[in-house]
């Protein structure tokens, strides 16, 4: 049994402490109250499926626990691991002060030698960086630093741990690393041994490629839309090439939210400028994504002409389907931009945390999609829940006013939505 000690606990970091502690290591969380009190009573911070049974497992065999106390939850750890999820602002810009700050209160609570393992997302040179300032404060103790990069996915994520299709493990000292990896060899998933910087880099450019995808089929969706052909085909026949793969991300829809992958075009964009270099790719990537939550709004006007004084329903509110945050959730930024043209809001999420956003745009929270449907001229699907399947299409059209149905998930059958009486609209179809 290995003791861990993981800090700066939100979703990422209760996945990593969990999971840690599942394999058979004391595993000991640090957190801020309001964490510590859901996790010690066997809830996650976010909805993620599969969670809360690891946690309440693990916490009832004792070896899993969690604290405000940075000098409890250090006491004899042989590996800590950083696993903040980054903040970011509105623009995306990365805000490292916590991490920065959880590295301070390492070094001045450490009493023994550790290993410094950071699975927060980063940019390149941090890792060497945090590592320094707990040695600065702890010059008594030996930090080794790692870089474990997360591929964790909302909604999935003890699967994406668990069946990781590899764990990086980014160390300039190879014993170090060998140590880091028996922590993970027990999922006998591939592990890739590199230096620190790289595997810094491997994150960012790992998150960037599934942006540029992303920004590559909504540009030919849009193509698509204008020329009569259908992105979704278009998409399957891409995924028949073994250059591609049948796991490409290739859904054309909203882009991506803000956060994840935004931060890591940020990051590359800041880093590149500092050093003179040109990044017209991650530019335009950029700047393609920056343009879709509009496409809702524009959407809505070629189809009902103006907005205002309209009530329009959105199914779906959450980051991404199968969680509860919406933290950075492109959804809100839908609804904000109705708002300022004057559409009353609705809208229906089963697992949707309000509490956990401070600026939550105007809108009427509803118990259930036909509650939604109720007077609305359309409809918009922006994210999907478990059993949107089986609801009764028939239903929800005579509940509204209207008659139009924006499926920006291109989720729905659009056969039989024309046969419930709506008129359809999936996106690049």
């Amino acid at each position: 049994m290995v003791n861990i000690c993981v800090t700066g606990i939100w979703h990422q970091g209760a996945v990593v402490s969990a999971c840690l502690a599942d394999l058979g290591n004391n595993v000991h969380g640090v957190c801020d109250e309001r964490t510590v009190t859901l996790l010690n009573s066997g809830q996650p911070p976010v909805h993620e499926p599969g969670l809360p049974e690891i946690l309440q497992r693990n916490l009832k065999a004792g070896r899993l626990s969690y604290t405000t106390n940075y000098a409890e939850g250090l006491e004899r750890a042989e590996f800590v691991f950083i696993s903040t999820d980054t903040p970011v602002n509105m623009n995306d810009d990365s805000d490292l002060s916590p991490i920065y700050a959880i590295a301070e209160n390492i070094g001045k609570n450490i009493r023994n030698d550790i290993i410094l393992c950071v699975t927060a997302q980063v940019p390149i040179g941090t890792t060497e960086d945090l590592g320094k300032v707990v040695r600065s404060l702890a010059p008594a103790h030996v930090c080794l630093v790692a870089y474990v990069p997360e591929f964790l996915r909302l909604g999935i994520a003890v699967e994406t741990f668990r069946q990781a299709d590899r764990f990086v493990i980014g160390c300039n000292e190879p014993d170090v690393a060998r140590r880091v990896a028996a922590l993970y060899e027990p999922l006998e998933r591939p592990i890739v041994f590199t230096d620190i910087r790289s595997a810094e880099m491997a994150k960012h450019a790992s998150n960037v490629f599934l942006s540029t995808s992303i920004s590559f089929i909504n540009e030919i969706a849009n193509l698509c839309e204008v020329l009569g052909a259908n992105a979704l085909e278009v998409a399957r026949i891409l995924k028949m090439d073994k250059r591609i793969g049948e796991k490409a991300f290739l859904s054309p829809g909203l882009g991506f939210a803000g956060g994840t992958l935004g931060r890591e075009i940020r990051a590359l964009q800041k880093l590149a400028i500092t050093r003179q270099i040109s990044t017209p790719l991650l530019d335009a990537v950029w700047e393609i994504n920056a343009e879709r939550p509009q496409l809702v709004s524009r959407r809505l006007r070629a189809v009902l002409g103006t907005l205002e004084g309209r009530q329009i329903g959105i199914l779906g509110l959450t980051y991404k389907a199968g969680t509860s945050t919406l933290r950075r959730a492109i959804s809100l930024d839908i609804v904000r931009g109705l708002v300022e043209q004057g559409v009353e809001v609705k809208a229906f999420d089963p697992l949707a945390n309000l509490t956990e956003v401070s600026d939550l745009p105007t809108m009427q929270m509803c118990s259930d999609p036909y509650e939604v449907a109720q007077g609305s001229s359309a409809l918009v699907l922006v994210t999907e829940w478990a059993d949107i399947n089986s609801l009764d299409l028939s239903r929800l059209r005579q509940a509204m006013r209207g008659d139009v149905f924006l499926d920006t998930r291109n989720l729905l059958d659009p056969v039989r939505m024309s046969q419930a009486g709506f008129r359809y609209f999936g996106i690049g179809r």
